[in-house]
């Protein structure tokens, strides 16, 4: 493959599924965890200015898995959303106005 990545077809796939009346709480659950998991995220990077993957991870990733019971990959992204919102505020001139 040549630099640059030419060459490379990447696919999205987006879809609507109907869990199962047994998981269907368990999903609930994980996406009320994750919605704490990712305030708590951004009071935390913003706070700490944590904007970079590194600082974050240092600062999230143990209490995200530990605290909210947050798989990796969830946990992962969560402070990476959550790095983006900061961003995005700490870019914004009129910040909580």
């Amino acid at each position: 493959m040549s630099p640059g990545g030419e060459g490379v077809l990447t696919l999205t796939v987006r879809m609507r599924v109907s869990p199962e009346p047994d998981s269907f709480k368990e999903l609930v659950s994980l996406m009320k965890r994750c919605m704490d998991a990712l305030n708590c995220s951004i009071k935390v990077v913003v706070e700490n200015k944590a904007l970079s993957l590194g600082k974050a991870h240092k600062l999230l990733y143990s209490a995200l898995k530990e605290r909210y019971g947050l798989p990796s990959k969830v946990a992962q992204d969560c402070y990476r959303e959550a790095i983006a919102i900061a961003k995005s505020w700490h870019s914004n001139p009129n910040r909580g106005g």
